[in-house]
């Protein structure tokens, strides 16, 4: 009798592992239906790739050319004159030339001449010609180089860079004033046009627009709470206090909250 109940019992342990083995492979085969935000991620990465190849498509549609141009502004730049024919190295300086930022566009001479000033003067070493970065000189020859001049100078996070300095002969080039016309036209095309305004509108619902935010790990300034903001500039005035000795911040000749 002890024997037929141990055999029922093991039996019944048999039956009981069978059935909650049957019931857990039953729930592994049921597949749980995709969050919502996912789905939304994943339509923003489809849309994000469909406006970049609308604008492939956009640019390669080419350009129209007009049977009058329309004036559009000045140009102030660089001009290479006849005279770099004397000098034996015109091609080191036609080579320079080729890689100087030579012309800049406004719509009246003085924003043209604004902007100009700007470009030289930024780096504070030459008022005529701008200068060119490291990238630009190692693309030089070596003559060409021999026509640089390095220089550093510091930005506003005190870091040094390095930029060149370029020595064109005063004979070899001239600045002017040139009108600037508008010569073509863009050729457009009214459904990819069309296209690309409903996929902007289909970022721009609700729920899509914060899907498509959450996707960008850059963080905008103006979107941060304004505790933060306050916070933070707190930290950079009292970072400031470093500059100055113990003594003058323990007679309280200095202080952020008036400066």
């Amino acid at each position: 009798m002890r024997c037929l109940l141990i055999a029922s019992d093991f039996d019944g342990q048999k039956m009981r592992h069978h059935q909650f083995k049957q019931s857990k492979t039953e729930k592994e085969c049921v597949v749980k239906p995709a969050h919502i935000k996912c789905k939304r991620q994943k339509e923003i990465r489809r849309i994000r790739k469909r406006q970049r190849q609308i604008w492939v498509e956009k640019s390669e549609l080419g350009l129209i050319e007009l049977k009058k141009p329309i004036r559009h502004g000045w140009f102030k730049e660089v001009v290479i004159t006849h005279r770099v024919e004397n000098y034996k190295n015109r091609a080191a300086i036609r080579e320079v030339y080729d890689n100087l930022e030579k012309i800049f566009w406004g719509r009246t001479k003085e924003e043209a001449e604004r902007k100009w000033l700007h470009e030289t003067s930024k780096y504070l070493i030459n008022k005529e010609i701008p200068t060119i970065s490291r990238k630009q000189y190692n693309r030089l020859s070596h003559k060409a180089k021999s026509l640089c001049v390095p220089f550093y100078y510091m930005v506003e996070s005190k870091k040094v860079r390095l930029r060149y300095y370029v020595k064109i002969p005063k004979g070899a080039y001239r600045i002017k004033f040139t009108r600037a016309y508008i010569t073509h036209s863009k050729r457009i095309d009214p459904k990819l046009e069309s296209e690309s305004a409903l996929l902007k509108q289909q970022i721009l619902k609700q729920g899509y627009y914060e899907a498509s935010e959450k996707l960008d790990k850059w963080k905008d300034w103006w979107k941060i709470e304004e505790a933060k903001k306050r916070d933070r500039r707190i930290k950079q005035n009292v970072q400031k206090l470093r500059k100055y000795s113990i003594d003058q911040l323990l007679k309280d000749d200095i202080s952020w909250e008036r400066n």
